[in-house]
């Protein structure tokens, strides 16, 4: 099938799936994985095969973007105002996950090793998801940050947990001593090369970007770096958002604190890239996998006792701590979606049990099927309880810009519409009298007929003040001036904050709608800009984070 086509087809299905979930109240990204279900091996799609393997470079980049907005939130200014929580949540929620994981799994199959590689599996959090819904309803405040300062720690930890798990489970199966030299090396290793590459990327994309003089390049040159990053990663065999994350944070806090405009540009770009990574994300689910004998069972075990090791892990590293208390309560709530590192890792236990044979290759088959199948149902659960969450946690809508207020409203909703009129056949006098009751720089003239024919502004009346007995002579309709600009209340807020700009002007009239001279309100742009401050700061509600 022509490559091109399914890739506009996906990206296609998966807004219109996301708009619908939008309007049903439920993350976007639940519909973007739902079409990739449908679309995939679950029912014999035609996305799978040769066809899913063909987009792997782009789950990659996806990945990489992902990473690198991850790693833009993590400044040290705000990490050090919350690492001691931060870092004590972290070891609470994954180790109380490791531990409870692990002893469910061994009550159940009676095999410890079965336990270590689970609870190593559990322990890991996905960031891809978390950081898709936290953006997608702006959110912003202390459990966001925690959240996004955890996902991005979280891949080392679990590395560094599988790294000691799998070395125990391989000696159990085997009868060997470990060596616990190469439990540590092997994932200080992998984290040391995953954290190298993505500082000295870091580093030499701040000072490129720093000398760039052509702001057209900033896109080219942090794309071109985040690909290079993933690509240098994959090569080493090293876990690429690890990497990622490491770069735009390097980046972020090199840069001075106001300067977001290359992680805005990156994230004006990625929108259909996410749709299409999670569409395919979903594609790759296979439903079918929990009608196979014990997996069923095993896998809801699994849910349960990952879910309680998340929410109790938080809430007991908070009380310890001394978090907030929206992030004791909510935090383990944001912490729910597995993927990319706990099915990678999977797969590197089926292919050494695989290795091993007889009853560590059929541990193998089972552990990459419950992975599989507990994938499945946590990316489906995932984002609604991230979601739970932050709402509970009052943070959503908080991380709000002018730039969404304008996209957000239209001319209708910010629009004058107690204004001084003036009628063309008012006289001097009576238009003095106006203007002494405002203090507008500019006034609408209307018709008999109540039509908009112009304004008149200050400035244009002072070669008329020192004319003598004019007062009664001189009318409204002498001094308008005409106006070419106007505006109607049912366009858009960003139509008319583009002409301000374009043009230059000040003022803009309103009219009812296109083809109507009837004034229902006026646009100054002094009072634009004052509502889109309040309502930015209103909307974050003081949150100083």
């Amino acid at each position: 099938m022509n490559m091109l086509l399914v890739i506009g087809l996906i990206i296609l299905l998966g807004s219109v799936s996301g708009r619908i979930f939008k309007r049903l109240n439920l993350p976007q990204i639940t519909g973007y994985i739902i079409t990739g279900l449908l679309l995939g091996k679950t029912f014999n799609g035609f996305l799978r095969g040769e066809m899913m393997d063909s987009f792997e470079p782009l789950l990659n980049l996806a990945l990489g973007i992902i990473g690198f907005m991850i790693g833009s939130e993590i400044r040290l200014d705000k990490f050090r105002r919350y690492s001691k929580s931060i870092y004590t949540i972290l070891f609470c929620e994954s180790f109380l996950t490791f531990v409870l994981v692990g002893g469910a799994t061994m009550l159940l199959t009676g095999k410890l090793y079965m336990g270590l590689i689970l609870g190593a599996l559990a322990s890991a959090t996905a960031p891809a998801a978390t950081y898709s819904v936290l953006g997608e309803y702006k959110a912003r405040g202390p459990v966001t940050t925690t959240t996004l300062s955890i996902v991005a720690l979280d891949d080392a930890l679990a590395l560094l947990i599988y790294g000691f798990a799998s070395v125990f489970a391989r000696s159990l199966i085997l009868h060997d001593t470990p060596s616990i030299i190469r439990t540590i090396a092997i994932p200080l290793s992998q984290i040391a090369v995953s954290v190298g590459v993505g500082a000295a990327a870091g580093y030499a994309l701040h000072k490129i970007s720093f000398k760039a003089r052509d702001r057209d390049r900033i896109l080219p040159f942090a794309l071109g770096t985040i690909i290079l990053v993933v690509g240098i990663a994959l090569y080493f065999k090293v876990d690429p958002i690890l990497a990622s994350m490491t770069l735009g944070g390097v980046v972020s806090n090199l840069q001075p604190k106001d300067n977001r405009e290359m992680f805005d540009v990156i994230k004006k770009f990625s929108p259909p890239i996410f749709i299409l990574f999670f569409v395919l994300v979903g594609a790759r689910l296979d439903a079918t996998i929990l009608a196979k004998g014990g997996v069923f069972l095993l896998a809801i075990v699994y849910i349960i006792s990952r879910s309680v090791g998340k929410l109790a892990g938080a809430y007991i590293g908070g009380k310890i701590s001394n978090a907030e208390s929206t992030v004791t309560k909510y935090l383990g709530f944001c912490l729910f979606d597995q993927a990319g590192v706990a099915v990678g890792l999977s797969i590197a236990v089926f292919n050494m049990f695989t290795i091993i044979g007889g009853e560590a290759g059929k541990a193998g088959i089972l552990i990459l099927s419950i992975i599989t199948a507990t994938t499945f149902i946590l990316q489906l659960i995932a984002p609604t309880m991230i979601k739970y969450g932050i709402k509970k946690a009052d943070e959503v809508n908080r991380n709000v810009t002018e730039e969404d207020i304008i996209d957000s409203n239209m001319i209708s909703d910010v629009m004058g519409e107690d204004f001084f009129l003036i009628k063309e056949n008012n006289n001097l006098h009576q238009i003095i009298d106006i203007m002494k009751n405002s203090e507008s720089y500019n006034f609408p003239v209307v018709s008999m007929a109540g039509e908009f024919v112009g304004i008149i502004s200050l400035g244009e009346m002072r070669d008329t003040f020192h004319e003598e007995q004019m007062d009664t002579l001189v009318l409204a309709g002498d001094l308008v001036k005409n106006v070419d600009t106007v505006v109607y209340a049912t366009q858009d807020l960003r139509t008319a904050i583009d002409i301000f700009k374009q043009e230059g002007v000040d003022y803009i009239p309103v009219l009812e709608k296109k083809g109507s001279t009837k004034l229902v309100g006026q646009l100054e742009y002094r009072k634009v800009k004052d509502y889109l401050t309040k309502e930015v700061l209103m909307r974050q509600g003081g949150l100083a984070v």
